[in-house]
């Protein structure tokens, strides 16, 4: 008996070991937005923000937030290796208890870090109160992220042996000049927000709008945008469809009884892109606004 527990416990730590060695192979599990584009997200939510609430019982932020906002926004995004391969950060829809860990050691979806930074950023007392707008920018990462389809639909994508290993949406560049205007055309959208919003249904609200974009024709073709991220059910993995990981590329893939076609940096992907962009911006705003409507107690 002793020999049969001790086999047991030897494959139970082999097994350990090589799924370690696994995750940190394969620790880019889930995309997020490069730092500079994190960095343009959230100054440019921070100053749309101030603009709109300018004049209003709302608190505006100050420098020093802004700074603590992208401080902690940034921070979430830059998890060393280790944690990076531990905390995949996947978006569920079925949002079910089971199956959120493998291996013991990994926690595959977001939400549980979401809801612990979310209820961290609504402390008011003690030691707590002066991080939480670093706290709040940890939140708003995650918001940023549900806004890139293959952590949505989700598409399990750490495949290093495999070229390119990363998904082309996330690298697309940000149009700064289209973002900004888009701030300044926000404000009625922000002042829409409920009063009773919660930072779970804000998750919720731009994750369904992410695969709601993706329901949607690729302009004038016979195509939804699955041609590119392939929804799986609920609680479980999609894939890349179509037109695979080519985002930005040339692609062809089918259109009713047709083929359609994409070019390099087709005005098409740009304007998906801008689209998605905009919702994040829109969510960074939001996110701001629940912080900022607790400290002030009224809405813009």
């Amino acid at each position: 008996m002793a020999s049969v527990s001790a086999t047991r416990a030897g494959l139970k730590a082999g097994v350990a070991g090589w799924g370690l060695l696994v995750l940190l192979l394969l620790s880019r599990a889930a995309w997020a937005y490069p730092e500079e584009t994190l960095q343009t997200l959230t100054f440019t939510a921070a100053k749309a923000f101030n603009r709109c609430v300018e004049g209003t019982a709302t608190p505006r932020l100050s420098a020093l937030q802004v700074r603590n906002l992208v401080l902690g926004n940034v921070a979430e995004g830059e998890a060393g290796v280790l944690r990076r391969a531990t905390r995949w950060g996947y978006y569920d829809r079925a949002e079910g208890e089971e199956d959120r860990r493998w291996l013991w050691l990994v926690s595959t979806r977001l939400h549980d870090r979401f809801e612990d930074r979310a209820a961290k950023v609504l402390m008011q007392d003690g030691v707590r109160a002066t991080l939480r707008y670093e706290d709040l920018g940890s939140v708003l990462y995650y918001l940023q992220r549900v806004t890139i389809p293959a952590n949505v639909v989700p598409i399990f994508h750490p495949r290093p042996w495999r070229w390119p290993s990363g998904d082309r949406f996330t690298d697309y560049p940000v149009d700064e000049a289209r973002l900004s205007t888009a701030g300044e055309a926000l404000c009625e959208a922000l002042g829409e927000t409920p009063k009773g919003l919660t930072f779970d249904a804000l998750l919720e609200e731009t994750a369904e709008a992410t695969l709601d974009a993706l329901r949607q024709p690729i302009a004038d073709m016979q195509s939804p945008w699955y041609a590119f991220w392939e929804l799986g059910e609920p609680g479980r993995f999609g894939r890349y469809g179509e037109a695979g990981n080519r985002f930005g590329r040339a692609a062809t893939f089918p259109c009713g009884t047709d083929r359609c076609q994409l070019l390099d940096d087709d005005p098409i992907y740009a304007a998906f892109a801008a689209a998605q962009h905009r919702l994040a911006l829109l969510a960074t705003m939001r996110g701001i606004l629940l912080l900022q409507r607790d400290r002030g107690g009224a809405a813009p």
